[in-house]
């Protein structure tokens, strides 16, 4: 049998075996053993097994994700969210829509401390929630923009999900951090318009609050906006600079918050242990599935299955346009059964060589998958974030979440045929990096 033919059987068994529910550490890892046992032999096969774990994954470079989690960690424990929810409600509740503005404005400076989705979308309902009911704002707009704004966290640095891109492309991690900047604030505007436009046509959607608040008040609630904006400079300004690594940077970042929500005594002891056990946790599963996924991955590159890809490519013929917009609709219909981190873990083997073998730009790729991982997030069936929202409101209606994504959805594409259309969104500011 060819071992072309050996690496598609693989890839529709792990398909297979991950809706059948097997986790997808698990079904990648056991593929990938079978596969390279079938075509290599069982001692070869049991040696990918051995070697994985040292060679790829324990590595000083990966040890910036559990240091992004932590400081995602200790912003949520610390305070840091409802700091930034209550700054931006003064200065954007009076306009039509403004608590949802608010919300997504929040939501982007949290994304600054965090590199979780999740837990920026769990903060934010818990907070800006029961507000937006208060002020009689409609289900759909409130669930709808807290779910949505709450995947930004993937884009604007310090994010996981561009670790774990790098992981499995040669991609510079400093410089794909720095790419996502531009981009970020783009769909925390664009996010904003929509929201307020919208308000604007329909008040029912979103009234405006009728508490006056006075310019000291607002000015004097800008305090609460230094820890996003220290830990985003320092982060990524000592990238882009090259003061530190980015693990280096990782770990200044999480120092400096643990410096200020300890300095405003918003923090406890159970806070900072709960901080860290979660930091483990969520490490620890992140750390397996990459396991999986590169023993799997091992099993793709023994199947050459990537260079009949690419030889495939190469002999259709098609522009890069046109194969990156191919990739983005496959990743359209992947993230409606496949988390972000699993749908990157088994894709990019085989997709990012064909990538490069194309001289697509890594950076500018790397930005718009990650993206469409933050589109994962909110799209039906899946969206985790859309089930965060229901768990924390069990009176919430499904139905009401799934319809308020819709018009963010639009806005997701949007920021998408952007960043496509003008690459230099993304690769401008990488570019200036010395």
């Amino acid at each position: 049998m060819a071992p072309e033919l050996v690496g598609i059987i693989g890839i529709v068994v792990l398909f297979l075996l991950i809706v059948l529910g097997v986790p997808i550490a698990v079904s990648s890892a056991v593929v990938g053993f079978l596969g390279c046992h079938f075509l290599l032999g069982f001692t070869p096969a049991l040696g990918v097994i051995y070697t994985i774990p040292i060679t790829k994954v324990a590595t000083y470079s990966l040890s910036v994700i559990p240091l992004f989690i932590l400081m995602g960690n200790l912003a949520l424990h610390g305070g840091v969210g409802r700091e930034l929810y209550d700054a931006c409600a003064k200065w954007f509740g009076r306009l039509p829509g403004g608590l949802a503005m608010a919300t997504t404005a929040a939501n982007g400076l949290f994304g600054a401390c965090s590199g979780s989705s999740l837990a920026s979308t769990a903060t934010f309902t818990k907070l800006a929630l029961p507000e937006m009911k208060r002020y009689k704002y409609s289900d759909r707009l409130s669930t709808g923009c807290i779910a949505a704004s709450g995947s930004m966290a993937a884009m604007i640095p310090p994010s996981g999900m561009m670790v774990i891109f790098c992981t499995f492309s040669d991609v510079s991690l400093g410089k794909i951090l720095v790419g996502g900047v531009i981009p970020g604030i783009l769909s925390v505007i664009i996010y904003m318009a929509s929201i307020y436009f919208r308000a604007y046509i329909n008040p029912e959607l979103g009234p405006p609050i009728d508490q006056k608040i006075t310019l000291r008040e607002k000015l004097f609630a800008l305090r609460y906006l230094l820890t996003a904006v220290a830990t985003f400079v320092v982060l990524l300004g000592g990238i882009y600079f090259g003061v530190f690594s980015p693990t280096e940077g990782g770990a200044a970042g999480a120092f400096l918050i643990f410096f200020i929500v300890l300095f405003r005594k918003n923090f406890t002891i159970k806070n900072f242990i709960t901080s860290l056990t979660e930091a483990v946790t969520t490490s620890a599963m992140i750390f397996f599935i990459i396991i999986g996924a590169m023993v799997f991955a091992q099993f793709l590159a023994i199947s050459q299955l990537p260079t009949f890809f690419i030889n495939f490519v190469r002999e259709s013929a098609l522009s890069q346009p046109l194969t990156v917009l191919l990739i983005l609709i496959i990743y359209i219909f992947l993230g409606t059964f496949l988390d972000a981190v699993a749908m990157m873990a088994l894709t990019l083997p085989i997709v990012f060589p064909m990538i490069e073998s194309m001289g697509i730009d890594g950076i500018w790729f790397g930005i718009m998958v990650i993206k469409m991982t933050e589109v994962a997030l909110i799209t039906p069936p899946l969206g985790l974030n859309v089930y965060v929202v229901k768990g924390l409101t069990p009176e919430t209606k499904l139905e009401d979440i799934f319809m308020g994504i819709l018009p963010f959805l639009l806005m997701d594409i949007l920021t998408l045929a952007i960043i496509f259309l003008f690459p230099k969104i993304v690769t401008w500011l990488p570019a200036t990096m010395g």
